[in-house]
C-alpha cells in the first residue's frame, strides 16, 4: 500500500503526539494541509506565520506535548526565526514544517528559494532536508524524536514535489517519550543535610516543577528540624514589613 510522503510525515507527527499545527495555507504547503485535514491534528490559522512559531512555543510550554507549525517556502518560512529563536532557547519541543520549492529548481535561484538549514540550523537542536520520498518517514521521526528528547525545535525542509510523491507504506518509525531521571550524587545530597542541620534558619523554595511532589518535599523541612512555611504575599494596608520568602 502507498502513501502520501505529506500524510506520512503528518502521520509521524501525530503519532509523536502532536495535538495543534500552526500556520498558513497556501503554495508549496498545500500537500501538507491536505494530510493535515484528515488527521485528528487540530489546524489553527493565524495572520502571520511569525505568531504561529511563538503559539506553538508557548502552546508546548504550557501543555508540556510536542506541538507543530507548518509555511510554505520563501518568506512563509523565513517569517518564523523569530519565534523559532525564542522557542529554542525556551527549550520548548516543536517541530517546523518548511516546504521547499520543488527539487528541480533548488540551486537554480528561483524566486521563492530560501536556504533554510542555513537559516535554522544555528538556533535549533534538528534541521533536515527530506532528499527522497524513502527518507521522508525516518527525518519525521529523527525530528520529532530529538525535539523531545533534546526539548527544542526541529525542522523539516520537505520539497513541494517529494511532499505529493506516494512510497510504499512501510512499517512507521516509532517517537518514544524517555523517562530519565535526574538526581544529585548521595554524597552531594549528604553534604547539602549536613549544612542545612548545622543552620540556625533555611529558606526552602522548590522549583515549579517540584509542585506536582510537594508532599515528598514537605519531608525535607521535617528530616532538617526547620519550619516549613508557604511564601506570603506582601500586605501594602499594613505599615508592618511582612516577609516575601521562606524563614
Amino acid at each position: 500500500m502507498s502513501k502520501r510522503v505529506a500524510e506520512i510525515v503528518v502521520d509521524t507527527l501525530q503519532q509523536a503526539g502532536v495535538r495543534r499545527c500552526y500556520g498558513i495555507v497556501g503554495d508549496t504547503l498545500n500537500h501538507v494541509t491536505d494530510a493535515l485535514h484528515g488527521s485528528e491534528i487540530e489546524w489553527v490559522h493565524v495572520r502571520h506565520e511569525e505568531v504561529a512559531a511563538f503559539a506553538a512555543g508557548a502552546d508546548s510550554l504550557v501543555s508540556g506535548q510536542l506541538t507543530a507549525c507548518a509555511g510554505s517556502c520563501g518568506p512563509g518560512g523565513l517569517h518564523f526565526i523569530n519565534g523559532i529563536f525564542e522557542s529554542n532557547r525556551n527549550r520548548a519541543p516543536m517541530v517546523l514544517i518548511a516546504s521547499q520549492v520543488v527539487t528541480s529548481e533548488l540551486g537554480m535561484e528561483f524566486p521563492q528559494e530560501a536556504d533554510f538549514k542555513a537559516v535554522y540550523g544555528s538556533c535549533t537542536v534538528f534541521c533536515e532536508q527530506v532528499h527522497s520520498a524513502q527518507q521522508a518517514r525516518r527525518v519525521a521521526a529523527l525530528a520529532c524524536q530529538a525535539a523531545i528528547s533534546r526539548r527544542g525545535v526541529a525542522v523539516v525542509i520537505l520539497p513541494a514535489d517529494i511532499s505529493e510523491a506516494e512510497v510504499k507504506h512501510d512499517v512507521p518509525f516509532s517517537v518514544h517519550y524517555t523517562q530519565s531521571v535526574l538526581r544529585p550524587a548521595d554524597a552531594e545530597l549528604q553534604r547539602i543535610a549536613e549544612l542545612l542541620g548545622r543552620a540556625s534558619a533555611s529558606a526552602s523554595m522548590p522549583a515549579p516543577a517540584a509542585r506536582a511532589r510537594m508532599r515528598s518535599c514537605l519531608n525535607w523541612p521535617a528530616a532538617c528540624r526547620h519550619r516549613w512555611r508557604t511564601p506570603s504575599v506582601p500586605r501594602i494596608s499594613s505599615n508592618r514589613p511582612t516577609p516575601t520568602t521562606w524563614a
